[in-house]
């Protein structure tokens, strides 16, 4: 407590003592008055006027004192309502007053300032929140019945400004009685929500649509193809999926940059979307990747029929940068029930003959056969490699920083794994989703996990003892029974404590069952393990689901900072992430951070947490302390974000 605030309370404290004490001392002064006229009259034989006088005098100082007792109340009262108006007066929230029939008496700068309607053109008129029967709560209640019964009413609505502007308001109403109970005045809180709403909107959306092309994506269309095989269950129908991969998009890509691949995948999906029917469902699964899921089919040859339409519209150039650019197309088709009933198993299905269609020259479409099974011999054997390769421990791990701008430090680092193949080193993106698949992952994940616990406990025996290190769960690892005594073996081991440990993980896996990834989030969390939201943005949760969640950290996709000084939509999710986390308390790290115009932006907009190869690219730990002395160099210069590119 301020020395302020302490002397204010001690001043109404002493404000209401020196009340008691002149009320007390008035009446003890007239019980004295009277007692001593009472035995003054008894020893000199007198008359009762003598007591009578006495008595009066002594109600007079009984009634002074009860005077002076009511006017320090009043100070008091008074004293209380200035500080009552000022605070209102002054309050972020909107207040209005209005009498009993909703005609208004008061206002305050707050709800003029939400309106835009003056003091004076409110002051007097009936409130629409009164007048508009039609106004009702969640549980459908007017404001009359709530007030009736003495409730409180509150819901939240749309509203125009004088200016003509919409906005979205919460409304909260009190009824104010007299003494006889009957209603005098109605006091109305208003909070004006707009950009709340908005925010909420933009979260909403990303959980169910791709944001670059508009469609669906996975997790939308997931849920539609289960409800579509319920469908063909119960009534005998069925549905065909288009399994849709972009030849020569990647040359495109690299050649005429990223902005242009972008244009490009948005012009694919209009075309895709115009070749189907309205009732057909279209998403993009991620990349080039996109999905079609025609239901009611006739027969097995209608999906070859929009497939052509597809592969005929796709073939026609598109014009990106000035230039006439051709894209081709390889379809993979699958049909339920001949195919499975399983939404996982067609999805696989279809994505196999995508790639028969490719085997066989592009720009083609192949429909599903058991034949094709025969690829999953190339992944099993991808996978007793991995296996023999978990068994002689034949990964590294390569750290990336993390750094601070605003504190000007190297905050943490990132674990990455790395294969060292006989035929050379392995990115993860060539045996992790096998591993995954496979169940590899679990074991492999351990590793990982503490390799880079161990090097980064020497890292702090070295004297760098003020970073944390990220490691990635994989679906797999997350719904693992054992990951908690896992993870806590491994810190025991090694030596680590809990709080430099960080474990990344993706909304997907959060969304896949929220209850119990809140449990096992809980359980870490009781570790002192730190909790990150990996790739965030991509379009999975929800603000209301983040709020409950023991997390401290977001990570911004890549995917959206790689463009987002050139796209709009691209800027407007990141400061919308940013935003949510500052809303949220959570650190936000932009992820994939390329160049220093990037970077100024991201700090511009409240993001300092920043990682990528503009600081520096993943390295060896026999390197790390070699680079994180250049980079520190690097940040302890003026412009602080300086690139040190490796």
């Amino acid at each position: 407590m301020n020395r302020s605030s302490y002397r204010g309370r001690f001043a109404k404290r002493h404000n209401r003592l020196l009340a008691v004490l002149i009320c007390a001392a008035a009446l003890a002064a007239a019980l004295t008055s009277v007692w001593f006229a009472y035995r003054a009259a008894l020893a000199q034989n007198r008359d009762t006027l003598l007591f009578s006088e006495a008595l009066t005098t002594g109600l007079m100082v009984l009634t002074v004192g009860l005077s002076l007792y009511m006017l320090a109340r009043q100070h008091l009262a008074d004293q209380s309502m200035r500080l009552l108006t000022t605070a209102i007066e002054q309050s972020h929230g909107a207040v209005m007053i209005t009498d009993a029939n909703g005609r208004i008496e008061y206002v305050n700068p707050r709800f003029a300032d939400i309106t835009g309607h003056s003091r004076e053109h409110l002051l007097g008129s009936i409130s629409e929140l009164v007048s508009n029967a039609s106004l009702r709560d969640q549980h459908d209640c007017s404001l009359r019945e709530r007030l009736q019964r003495g409730e409180a009413w509150s819901l939240t609505m749309a509203s125009t400004r004088s200016n003509g502007e919409r906005f979205w308001q919460a409304v909260s109403a009190a009824p104010v009685r007299d003494d006889q109970g009957r209603l005098t005045h109605i006091v109305f809180a208003i909070e004006d929500t707009s950009q709340q709403r908005e925010l909420h909107t933009q979260l909403e959306r990303l959980a169910y649509f791709d944001p670059l092309t508009g469609l669906e994506n996975r997790r939308m269309f997931r849920d539609h193809l289960d409800q579509a095989l319920r469908h063909v269950n119960r009534h005998g129908t069925a549905l065909a999926l288009l399994f849709i991969d972009l030849d020569g998009f990647k040359q495109i890509n690299d050649s005429l940059g990223h902005d242009a691949g972008d244009e490009l995948l948005i012009a694919v999906a209009q075309r895709i979307r115009h070749h189907v029917r309205d009732e057909d469902i279209v998403a993009r699964l991620g990349g080039d990747e996109f999905i079609v899921l025609l239901s009611h089919q006739r027969d097995s040859h209608a999906a070859a029929v929009v497939a052509r339409k597809i592969l005929a519209a796709l073939s026609e150039p598109v014009t990106l940068r000035d230039k006439d650019v051709c894209v081709g197309a390889s379809i993979g088709i699958t049909l339920a029930p001949e195919d499975g009933m399983n939404g996982e198993l067609l999805l696989r299905h279809a994505d196999l003959a995508m790639y028969r269609a490719k085997e066989l020259g592009r720009n083609n479409a192949q429909y599903f056969s058991e034949d094709m099974h025969q690829r999953i011999g190339a992944r099993q054997s991808l996978e007793a490699q991995l296996q023999q390769a978990i068994r002689d421990e034949q990964f590294v791990v390569h750290f990336q920083p993390l750094v601070d701008l605003r504190e000007h430090r190297i905050t943490g680092f990132e674990a990455l794994a790395r294969w060292q193949h006989a035929d050379g080193e392995r990115l993860p993106a060539t045996f992790l989703p096998v591993a995954e698949q496979s169940g590899l992952i679990v074991a492999l994940g351990e590793i990982i996990l503490r390799k880079a616990c161990q090097q980064l406990r020497e890292l702090q025996q070295l004297g760098f003892d003020a970073q944390t290190v990220s490691v990635n769960l994989s679906a797999r690892q997350f719904r693992d029974p054992g990951l908690i005594e896992r993870v806590q073996r491994v810190l025991t081991q090694t030596g680590l404590d809990a709080r430099w440990l960080e474990l990344e993980i993706t909304e997907s896996m959060l969304m896949e069952n929220i209850g119990q990834a809140t449990g096992i989030l809980q359980q870490l969390k009781a570790l002192g393990v730190g909790i990150a939201i990996d790739d965030f943005g991509t379009g999975h949760s929800s603000l209301g689901t983040l709020s409950g969640l023991p997390v401290s950290k977001l990570k911004v996709d890549r995917s959206f900072v790689h463009n987002l000084l050139v796209n709009p939509r691209d800027r407007a999710i990141t400061t919308a992430v940013i935003a949510l986390g500052r809303q949220l308390e959570l650190t936000v790290v932009a992820e994939g951070v390329e160049s220093a115009a990037q970077s100024d932006f991201l700090l511009h907009h409240q993001c300092s947490a920043q990682q990528g190869y503009e600081f520096s690219a993943p390295v060896a730990f026999a390197e790390l302390p070699v680079s994180i002395a250049r980079l520190q160099a690097s940040l302890n210069q003026p412009h602080g974000a300086a690139a040190t590119r490796h």
